[in-house]
């Protein structure tokens, strides 16, 4: 039996999915309309885009690295994009691609400073994190871009899913999960990845490709980022500099939610999702009940360091271990 509990436990979607629960029970009993239609629209919209975000960085993670420039590059590619398509009238598509490859750029610069120069990656992305908010005042100057007349792309990224309450983001998100569920699980990328962020040594000595994997991953995690700002500005039809305001907090407690190890060499696509929802359920919960807006992030800090904590007892107890 006890063997029984600890192969439950080594599932790392298990935990979020029981906080999910948890969290969904509690707020129905505080508020009788949690499962409203209105609130599903907001809860599924903010998860879809936390969650993309959370993909990219839980992939990083695998690897051993950090991206703390994705909330900035959540607005930045955007920006571009409405900068080339909105106001400079270039072809939708065209200036999605572009904007996307200027987002992918800003991984690879990442992650060459981090690989080559060995700096932490954390500095290094902390570094592009304000750069881009310096762009991004730059180019829109605290104004709004705004677009009045949704046009094919921005109903493709970010329009309602017919006959039901939901928008494409949160289709678009389990869309990717299952592409990188694949990629990780099922591909020999993933098994580099978790190699090179588990042991970089040996996995390096093997034949892992381990700069080469990094720089990769710096690469998916940015345009994650971007792609899901494209869609939160075609779901909102504007963009701002502050969008993306915490992303890079609320991507990486997701991730560890869903049970990605802070330290490299573990992680889960699917728990990452659970972890988006889990997220955007207790952000609608508290502003259903009234409590502050600034409780939140308080809140998903607190959550952050606990959850660190019982995943590494659980690791410890599934492993065995005391």
């Amino acid at each position: 039996m006890l063997s029984g509990w600890r192969s439950v436990l080594g599932v790392k979607e298990v935990t979020p999915a029981i906080g999910l629960a948890v969290v969904a029970i509690f707020f129905t009993l505080q508020t009788a309309n949690f499962w409203s239609s209105i609130n599903l629209t907001a809860v599924s919209s903010i998860a879809a885009t936390i969650g993309i975000v959370g993909i990219g960085v839980t992939v990083l993670m695998m690897s051993g690295e950090f991206d703390l420039s994705v909330g900035k590059n959540f607005a930045f590619v955007p920006i571009v994009w409405a900068i080339l398509f909105v106001s400079n009238g270039m072809n939708e598509w065209i200036a999605l691609v572009i904007a996307l490859c200027v987002g992918g750029l800003v991984g690879v610069i990442n992650g060459f400073v981090t690989t080559y120069f060995r700096i932490p990656s954390f500095i290094a992305t902390l570094g592009m994190y304000f750069v881009l908010q310096g762009v991004n005042n730059l180019l829109i100057s605290g104004h709004q871009l705004v677009m009045f007349d949704p046009s094919a792309s921005m109903q493709l990224l970010g329009g309602r899913i017919q006959e039901t309450p939901f928008f494409m983001p949160v289709l678009w998100l389990f869309v990717i999960a299952l592409v990188f569920w694949f990629v990780t699980n099922r591909h020999a990328y993933g098994n580099w990845t978790l190699a090179t962020g588990g042991n970089p040594g040996p996995a390096k000595a093997m034949g892992v490709p381990t700069i080469r994997v990094k720089r990769i991953n710096f690469v998916i995690s940015s345009v994650l980022a971007g792609l899901a700002g494209c869609m939160q500005f075609a779901y909102l039809n504007g963009v701002t500099q502050a969008q993306g305001s915490t992303y890079e907090l609320l991507a990486i407690t997701a991730a560890v939610l869903g049970g990605t190890s802070l330290f490299g060499g573990s992680g889960t696509v699917w728990g990452t999702v659970i972890g988006a929802f889990l997220l955007a359920s207790i952000q609608i919960g508290l502003v259903l009940i009234g409590a502050p807006g600034s409780f939140y992030v308080s809140f998903i800090g607190v959550m952050l360091v606990v959850v660190v904590i019982v995943n590494m007892k659980i690791a410890r107890y599934s492993g065995g271990t005391t």
